[in-house]
């Protein structure tokens, strides 16, 4: 893990050991009140090929940060989800233009609220990425819809993982469900589990996300 070069976005990287790449790649998106180093802590349990791109949300929320700000769990501010949508684009780009990064396997992971986040860019720029991992979220459309035109049709086709907590305290299972009833209606690629733990990752959502990301990525050379 390494502190990386300016962009939009404090971010941190965290490299394959091998080759220089173009590299698959996962741009992780933390969840609300924490910050750039949180998922790329699950980096040795997944695909060692990856290079991981981890930004920080811009709006503080003591210890940590948040991408928009909340009327209530669950009820975005909407200039603020409007403006986090153009951030994480932005940023998304700057990437693209300044990393290693193989475009035909660049995965969206988002945690929570940075799995909104996710979600708002498949929805708007479907073409720009070619999967998303969205864990312990749901799915904000009313949100997407102010902010920018979705392009629904574009979902068609884009491996989606979506993973839940049957016993998420924060945001219920039926989050999860909704956000997969939506993502299967669309036509998306979509894969869907749910486990027995709340707002929270565990061994066997990794163990899915490994499955999954193995498909995406290819044979091992």
């Amino acid at each position: 893990m390494q502190t990386s070069p300016r962009l939009s976005l404090v971010h941190q990287t965290r490299f394959p050991a091998a080759g220089d790449g173009p590299h698959p790649t996962v741009i992780a998106l933390h969840g609300r009140g924490s910050e750039e180093t949180d998922l790329l802590g699950l980096a040795p349990y997944l695909d060692e090929r990856l290079l991981w791109i981890s930004p920080r949300a811009p709006l503080n929320l003591a210890p940590g940060y948040e991408w928009y700000r909340l009327a209530g769990i669950g009820a975005p501010v909407e200039a603020t989800f409007a403006q986090a949508l153009k951030t994480v684009a932005r940023f998304v780009d700057e990437v693209l233009q300044s990393y290693p990064v193989d475009p035909a396997r660049l995965i969206l992971f988002g945690f929570s609220q940075g799995g909104m986040m996710a979600y708002a860019q498949a929805l708007t720029r479907p073409a720009l990425v070619q999967g998303i991992i969205c864990h312990s979220s749901y799915l904000p459309l009313p949100s997407i819809q102010a902010a920018a035109a979705v392009d629904e049709a574009g979902l068609r086709g884009l491996p989606c993982l979506v993973l839940h907590g049957q016993h998420d305290p924060l945001l219920p299972v039926q989050r999860g469900r909704e956000a997969r009833d939506y993502l299967r209606q669309a036509g998306a690629e979509l894969t869907y589990h749910e486990f027995p733990i709340g707002h929270t990752i565990n061994q066997q959502s990794l163990a899915a996300m490994t499955s999954w990301l193995a498909l995406r990525l290819g044979e091992k050379e």
